[in-house]
């Protein structure tokens, strides 16, 4: 890999993190202009923020199958 590619690399490798940065930074903050109206004590809002990079479950997450043993000791 010649030194142009490698650098070319290592710039897109930065841009992804810092676009990830700024997405994160977004997502706390429009939490926490939520959290300042709803929340009813500081640890209310700092679990409002803490969560705000959480995605609520599909059917298909928590769905249990029937053919699924969670324990496969116990049978």
């Amino acid at each position: 890999m010649s030194q142009g590619n490698r650098e070319l690399g290592d710039l897109y490798a930065q841009l992804q993190n810092d676009l990830n940065s700024d997405k994160r930074y977004w997502v706390r903050n429009d939490a926490k202009l939520r959290a300042v109206v709803t929340a009813k004590s500081y640890d209310e809002f700092r679990d409002y923020v803490d969560a705000a990079h959480l995605k609520s479950l599909s059917k298909e997450d928590y769905k249990k199958k029937a053919n699924t043993s969670w324990n496969k000791s116990a049978t």
